[in-house]
């Protein structure tokens, strides 16, 4: 074998080395690419705000989103954060055997002094259903507000 080869070879056997490695962490988790989210208010405590403006604005919505290779790895919760301006501190995050939970707490300019979003679910690489509670305080008076949300992949980022 020439010195040529044995390159080669090395290097064949490195990719074959990173893909094994890889390959438990895309099984179970979230597949990269163009995803599709919907969010169903269920009810919404906040305060100053009435109920039949929630259910109008916050009711039901959708959003898209590009899931990358590299937010796999480095930021698999990205996936399921919605609100790109809220500054969130990761507090718990799973993902095993096709369940999920997800913690965080978030600031953002509706909600001053901070929100608890606590979710739990199932999830396919290429699928998510999830409850979230999120809990804290605007202007000092409590804040309740409990969603549902589904998420899939819709095949590439574009």
């Amino acid at each position: 074998m020439s010195a040529g080869n044995g390159k080669k070879t090395r290097h064949m056997a490195t990719g074959f080395i990173l893909l094994a490695l890889a390959a438990p962490a895309a099984a179970d988790g979230f597949a990269p690419g163009a995803w599709q989210h919907q969010t169903k208010t269920i009810s919404a405590d906040v305060p100053g705000v009435p109920q039949w403006v929630v259910k109008v604005f916050a009711g039901n919505s959708s959003r898209k989103s590009c899931y990358t290779a590299q937010q796999a790895v480095s930021r698999p919760e990205a996936l399921l954060t919605q609100d790109d301006a809220a500054v969130c501190k990761l507090r718990r995050f799973s993902l095993v055997g096709g369940k999920l939970a997800f913690d965080t707490f978030c600031v953002n300019k509706r909600f001053p002094e901070g929100l608890l979003v606590a979710s739990k679910g199932s999830y396919t690489p290429d699928s998510y259903e999830i409850s979230t509670m999120s809990t804290g305080t605007k202007d000092g008076a409590p804040v309740r507000i409990v969603t549902t949300g589904t998420g899939h992949r819709t095949g590439p980022c574009k």
